[in-house]
């Protein structure tokens, strides 16, 4: 069965969570009233992110990196984050919701809050990559 796959449940569980938020978001106009929702919804994204790669490339079968060393697998699953999350701030540059000049700082914490996410679901994520499919 497909949901006994590890980290499977996970990230299902947490995309749900974050396509809910954001529709609430969206919905509420939550990032526009709330100050720190968006660094909410970057915490999670990146959580997302970092397990949606350890999955894909560790434990689904899909693909056959090395698990041999740790920090070949941290680097992997936080670049995934990082890409993910410079792939979207400039989504958000080219539609016009932020400017580069007046939210550098909103930038920067957008692709930290993402990071942190991403560590965090690495040190979560990462006994699963050893575990017997």
């Amino acid at each position: 069965m497909i949901f006994k796959k590890p980290l499977l449940i996970e990230l299902f569980i947490l995309a749900v969570i974050v396509a809910f938020l954001h529709y609430l978001a969206l919905t509420f106009y939550l990032y526009w009233t709330i100050e720190w929702f968006d660094i909410v919804m970057h915490f999670l994204g990146g959580a997302t992110i970092a397990i949606l790669a350890m999955f894909l490339f560790y434990t689904s079968g899909y693909m056959d990196f090395p698990k041999a060393h740790i920090g070949s697998i941290f680097a992997m699953t936080i670049g995934s984050v990082l890409l993910a999350g410079l792939v979207w701030e400039l989504w958000e540059l080219f539609v016009g919701f932020t400017d580069v000049i007046e939210d550098q700082g909103d930038t920067f914490l957008d692709l930290l809050m993402d990071v942190i996410g991403g560590i965090v679901a690495f040190a979560y994520g990462k006994k699963h990559i050893w575990q017997k499919n």
